[in-house]
């Protein structure tokens, strides 16, 4: 009764918080943009923006449709004449394009069960363990740094890690790294998810009996479900659209989606046509994704933004 009683309370303040960051954000844009112009320059803001966002998106639809002639055209077609699906077939009767669409799917699902369940665990232990303000700062600073320096200057050594190992060309060097990338990532975001539940419920649980396992897979972890599900698909994107180590450390059994794209790049020229259609196949899984997840992942964001 006590834990129900402190997750209902916990619930109403993060829902109380969240209406109150998303009221004074959007008082405060109003009031910036209304100082401007006014409605017709926030129409228009607003179009300029979608349009940045959709035409790429547009672009390549179309392209994925347009007979050689027309992608090749100069100056280029916005609206293609001649609409066909030779691209799609040509992609799709390709040799191994399941086995790489497959691959991807594969090394970006482990990679982020890997990330969220290992790194779900550390950074509760940060957040929960007897630590300082000061030290966790400096843990979230390197999990930062973590993903700010450059993935090329550890391509070598890696490569030769991996030969070592005898993982060349192999799927788990591939969940490996994706796994090294997206753990700091899920650390830092997971950190400011868990700040946010309060120490109550745990004590409550704890009152209850429950141990340190139980609190955290039964307690903590479903008041947090939207924050999991933003890292969750944070992590997922960054994985499934990975190239650099995709094209360093495959050479035929493992490559993914990423790599077969860049393969339309030859020496004779770029195959505009068969590279869109098969970005478009591999933009599929994510879209879908997302829109299963869009609730959970909008809450997730939200949740994380409301932290002081």
């Amino acid at each position: 009764i006590v834990y129900e009683y402190h997750e209902h309370i916990f619930q109403r303040k993060k829902m109380m918080a969240k209406k109150h960051r998303i009221d004074a954000n959007d008082s405060m844009v109003h009031e910036i943009l209304g100082n401007v112009w006014g409605r017709p320059f926030r129409i228009l803001f607003t179009a300029v923006l979608m349009l940045l966002v959709l035409f790429p998106l547009y672009w390549l639809f179309s392209s994925a449709f347009k007979i050689r002639a027309e992608y090749l055209a100069n100056p280029p077609l916005l609206i293609p004449h001649v609409f066909t699906m030779e691209n799609i077939k040509t992609v799709l009767s390709m040799n191994g394009l399941g086995r790489q669409f497959m691959n991807s799917m594969i090394v970006s699902l482990s990679s982020t069960a890997i990330s969220l369940l290992f790194g779900s665990m550390a950074a509760y232990s940060l957040v929960r363990g007897k630590f300082s303000n000061f030290t966790r700062q400096i843990f979230g600073l390197w999990f930062m740094i973590q993903k700010m320096y450059p993935a090329i200057a550890t391509a070598i050594p890696i490569y030769l890690v991996m030969r070592k190992l005898q993982l060349i060309d192999t799927l788990p060097a591939l969940i490996i790294m994706n796994t090294s990338f997206n753990l700091p990532l899920v650390i830092w975001l997971m950190m400011g998810f868990f700040a946010q539940v309060p120490i109550e419920m745990e004590e409550s649980a704890r009152i209850d009996g429950c141990h340190f396992l139980s609190r955290f897979f039964y307690v903590v972890f479903p008041v947090t479900k939207s924050g999991i599900v933003a890292a969750g698909i944070l992590a997922f994107v960054g994985a499934w659209n990975e190239f650099l180590f995709a094209v360093i450390l495959s050479i035929n059994k493992s490559k993914t989606l990423p790599v077969v794209i860049a393969g339309f790049i030859t020496d004779k020229g770029l195959d505009w046509g068969p590279m869109a259609a098969t970005s478009l196949i591999s933009l599929l899984p994510v879209l879908v994704l997302v829109y299963l997840c869009q609730k959970q992942f909008v809450e997730g964001l939200a949740m994380g933004a409301v932290k002081g």
